[in-house]
């Protein structure tokens, strides 16, 4: 039963960036329309650097279970705040990815809460601080 719980804890790590990182990886290859898209709802073009820099290297941490907790805080603060800028007004589609931002959101919370698991550098990282 072990092994599942640390292959779930795995599988829900890079499950939970998948579209963050897929995210990260399409603003760096449509820069210019994301900072045109960033513009249109007042947000500085300084900004995108900086989500790349968290969806990309931020997921991949994560993925890993590097950091797990620190970078899960930043990602579901990001969720939120995304939601919030991009999505106002009402509309039917805001409103589904609006909630989508705030279940990713709930996940990363979780993630803060539980760690990356016995199967992630964070877990290898404390038992090897441990033994010294």
């Amino acid at each position: 039963m072990s092994h599942s719980k640390d292959l779930f804890a795995v599988l829900g790590r890079v499950m939970a960036v998948g579209l963050f990182f897929a995210s990260g990886l399409d603003k760096i290859t449509h820069y210019a329309d994301n900072l045109q898209t960033m513009a249109n709802n007042g947000v500085p073009a300084f900004f995108l650097p900086l989500v790349i820099l968290l969806e990309v290297g931020g997921g991949l941490a994560i993925a890993f279970g590097f950091l797990t907790r620190f970078t899960a805080i930043f990602m579901a603060v990001f969720s939120v705040l995304a939601g919030f800028l991009f999505y106002q007004g009402y509309s039917h589609a805001h409103l589904m990815v609006w909630l989508k931002n705030i279940s990713c959101a709930a996940g990363f919370l979780m993630l803060c809460l539980n760690g990356g698991g016995k199967w992630s550098l964070d877990h290898l990282i404390q038992q090897r601080l441990a033994r010294h």
